[in-house]
């Protein structure tokens, strides 16, 4: 038997709470997935991304980058911590799955959308030094944008 904790947040729990925190932000609820729109300002140095989530119990959050677009931002370079990286999208890679930093029974709203604000910041130190300061581990990118795997 799994701890009370480790019940999973509800969708309608989830968009509640997104709504709550983020009232920039629209989305809905269909076939079993949230699907969440959102502009986060990640400050003046930093600029202003809009995200796509799309979110079932079963699975991870995914998150995509809607605009700008960071292919062209970076010219084809790929940038760390990504899954998907091409023309038409790019897949952030937030958090390492097999460490547990999120599970079903966290808040989007307090993890996912703010680790995305987070990963913002880093991707724009990264644009500017070739450094990336954020840590973490992270899929293999070359991997994942000359092959399209999806990891």
């Amino acid at each position: 038997m799994k701890p009370f904790f480790d019940k999973p947040i509800s969708l309608d729990r989830q968009h509640y709470f997104l709504k709550a925190k983020f009232p920039q932000g629209k989305g809905y609820i269909k076939n079993g997935k949230l699907v969440w729109h959102c502009k986060l300002n990640v400050g003046v140095a930093h600029g202003q991304f809009k995200i796509k989530l799309i979110y079932d119990v079963k699975t991870s959050p995914q998150v995509f980058v809607i605009e700008p677009n960071l292919y062209e931002m970076t010219v084809g370079e790929v940038p760390p911590h990504i899954y998907i990286f091409n023309e038409k999208e790019t897949k952030l890679c937030l958090f390492y799955p097999s460490s547990n930093e999120w599970t079903s029974s966290k808040y989007i709203s307090d993890t996912i959308v703010p680790w995305a604000s987070l990963w913002f910041v880093y991707f724009s130190g990264w644009m500017a030094t070739g450094k990336w300061y954020g840590g973490g581990k992270h899929p293999e990118s070359r991997e994942s944008f000359e092959r399209g795997k999806v990891l």
